[in-house]
């Protein structure tokens, strides 16, 4: 049995392409979902739709990481033998499931594996994560490789890592929650390993969540600290926890001294590392 777990925020066309091409696949697949108070009809659209989806009612303030704990949480009442994350924003391919299960299957279930998402023009490898090896984005490959850094966009858990390390950390607001759940299961000696061949389409994201350009001092450390930002105290919680305290201090001073200088030393010293892509 397979849980599938999503939050939304406001992608009602999105959302509703996604779950289509979840339930082409897997008409059987339960579904938990976090609305996390969409004003756009998302959540008519669900009950209309796919009335067989549990809807979970979110404050408006969970974000990605927040939204994905409190779907997972009610998920739990369930018995499921795997946990599917899925972002809204994804269309599935029709073997996506298929290639997840056989690289599940060569670590007998005992490891986590992240699909590879590319974009709509099948050109560019979007997400899944870092290679364990060369530290870049994971590529197709002949043999799922193992991943650094996962990516949370499809991602399928099997029960006995659930049971083994829990499930997703509700201290993070929106960003790291994948990175770190990844992170917990490494360190605990369970694999996380890439998908061969990409298993959806989704879209890119390329804001810069660590500087805002154009605005004041105040402006770039207010939007830092929110929840689409960087937050400092979210950084040093996930470095202090996987790299210890001086990596954490030194990164979150990095970022303090990012925020603080004026935006053309930035791009003097940084180029257009930072900008918006």
């Amino acid at each position: 049995m397979i849980a599938a777990i999503l939050t939304c925020f406001n992608r009602k066309n999105k959302t509703q392409k996604c779950l289509e091409s979840l339930f082409k696949i897997l008409p059987d697949c339960d579904v938990y979902i976090t609305d996390d108070g969409s004003t756009d009809g998302t959540r008519d659209m669900l009950h209309q739709c796919f009335p067989k989806v549990k809807v979970i009612s979110g404050t408006g303030n969970l974000f990605w990481s927040r939204g994905m704990y409190t779907a997972w949480k009610e998920a739990l009442k369930g018995d499921f033998d795997y946990y599917l994350w899925l972002n809204d924003d994804v269309v599935l391919y029709d073997n996506f499931f298929e290639e997840l299960l056989y690289c599940s299957n060569l670590n007998e279930n005992n490891c986590i594996v992240t699909g590879l998402i590319e974009d709509k023009e099948h050109s560019t490898i979007l997400y899944g994560g870092t290679s364990l090896k060369t530290h870049k984005m994971v590529q197709p490959n002949s043999e799922p490789e193992k991943v650094h850094h996962m990516n949370g966009n499809v991602v399928l858990v099997p029960c006995s890592v659930v049971k083994k390390i829990g499930i997703i950390d509700p201290y993070y607001h929106h960003d790291l929650g994948d990175v770190d759940y990844g992170l917990r299961a490494i360190e605990n000696g369970i694999p996380v390993i890439a998908t061969r061949v990409p298993v959806a389409y989704g879209y890119p994201n390329n804001i810069c969540r660590v500087r805002k350009w154009g605005v004041n001092l105040r402006e770039r450390f207010h939007r830092l600290n929110m929840p689409l930002g960087s937050p400092l105290r979210i950084n040093y919680y996930f470095r202090k926890k996987h790299y210890g305290f001086m990596k954490a201090v030194m990164f979150c001073s990095y970022l303090t001294l990012l925020n603080l200088l004026p935006d053309w030393a930035v791009v003097k010293i940084w180029g257009t590392t930072y900008k918006n892509k």
